[in-house]
C-alpha cells in the first residue's frame, strides 16, 4: 500500500506548476494532506485544476525526468465531488483551460457523492439522476453506509500513489452541521485527522478545497489544524480599483524549514484561459503566524 515511510522522506510530488515546483525543489512532500483555503474567486479551485491537468499532461508526454532527482508523478488523479456533477466540472474546465488540457481532463477518475450528500435533504433525487425536474419524489432515509464511510471506502481503494482533490471541505462541514444527518462535527475532525495520518502510507497528495470565512473562525482553524499544509489564496487590494490575487503558505509540516530559510515566499498569481493558475511574481516576505 503506497510507499514505505523511509522513502517518503525524500520523495516529492510535483504540483505541475513549474514556477512553484522550482521554489519547492521538486514539489510537495509525498504523503501530504494539503488544505487549499481560498477567498471566493482568489484561485484555490483553479490551482487544483491546473495542478492535476498539468500532471496528466506530463504523464501523457512521457518527458518528465524528475528535475530535482526525487520527484515522481502520481499514478492516478482522483476528484471527489460532494454536490457537483462531472458535467459541471468538465464544462468549467472547458471554459477556463486550453483545448489540449480540456481533452486530457477525461483521464481524471471522478467520483460523485451527491446522492449520498442529498440523501436526507428535501432535494428530489430526480434532480440528481434525471434530466427532468420533478417535486414528486423525496428521499426518505439515508442509504448505504453514509457519506463519510463511503468516502473512506473510495479513498482506501483509490488514494495510494494518487493525487486526490476533495471538493469541498466547506460542503462536508455543512453536511455534518445539519442535525438531520447522522454525522456530527466530531466525525469530520476524526475523518481529517485520520486522513492526515493515512496519507503518509498512501504516498500521494490530498488537496482539500475550503472556502474562507464561510464557517465560524474557530471551526475553520480546527479543520486547518488537521492538515500537513495550508495554502492561503486571497485578494490584495492596491488602491480603490486594483486587486491582485496572492497565495502564501500558512503552515507546512516538513517543508517549513526550507520556506523559512528563504524568508518565506508570497506569490502574486494570475488565472488565465491560456495557462490556468500561474505564478506571476514571487515576493520575499516575513514569516506570519
Amino acid at each position: 500500500m503506497g510507499t514505505a515511510m523511509g522513502e517518503l522522506q525524500s520523495i516529492t510530488i510535483p504540483t505541475g506548476i513549474i514556477s512553484l515546483d522550482s521554489v519547492l525543489k521538486g514539489g510537495f512532500p509525498a504523503g501530504s494532506f494539503i488544505m487549499l483555503l481560498g477567498e471566493i474567486g482568489a484561485g484555490n479551485t483553479e490551482f487544483a485544476y491546473t495542478s492535476v491537468l498539468s500532471l496528466l499532461e506530463l504523464r501523457r508526454n512521457g518527458k518528465f525526468s524528475g528535475a530535482f532527482g526525487n520527484s515522481v508523478l502520481p499514478e492516478k488523479i482522483c476528484y471527489i465531488s460532494l454536490t457537483r456533477s462531472w458535467e459541471d466540472v468538465h464544462d468549467e474546465i472547458e471554459r477556463g483551460f486550453p483545448e489540449d488540457l480540456y481533452e486530457i481532463s477525461s483521464k481524471i477518475d471522478f467520483k460523485d457523492f451527491s446522492e449520498e450528500y442529498f440523501s436526507r435533504s428535501s432535494v428530489p433525487i430526480e434532480w440528481l439522476t434525471e434530466p427532468t425536474l420533478t417535486f414528486n419524489s423525496l428521499r426518505e432515509k439515508v442509504s448505504g453506509k453514509g457519506l463519510i464511510s463511503e468516502m473512506v471506502a473510495y479513498l482506501d481503494e483509490n488514494a495510494p500513489n494518487s493525487v486526490i482533490i476533495i471538493d469541498s471541505v466547506t460542503t462536508l462541514a455543512e453536511y455534518c452541521a445539519n442535525p438531520g444527518h447522522s454525522a456530527e462535527w466530531s466525525d469530520i475532525i476524526s475523518f481529517f485527522r485520520g486522513l492526515q495520518k493515512i496519507s503518509k502510507k498512501w504516498g500521494g497528495i490530498v488537496y482539500a478545497l475550503l472556502t474562507a470565512d464561510i464557517l465560524d473562525r474557530s471551526l475553520q482553524e480546527q479543520i486547518m489544524d488537521c492538515a500537513d499544509g495550508v495554502l492561503i489564496f486571497e485578494w490584495d487590494d492596491f488602491g480603490e480599483t486594483k486587486r491582485q490575487r496572492v497565495m502564501h503558505v500558512k503552515k507546512f509540516r516538513g517543508l517549513l524549514p526550507q520556506l523559512e530559510r528563504a524568508n518565506l515566499v508570497k506569490f502574486e498569481t494570475s488565472v488565465t484561459t491560456d495557462h490556468g493558475f500561474a505564478i506571476s511574481k514571487v515576493k520575499q516576505v516575513g514569516w506570519q503566524r
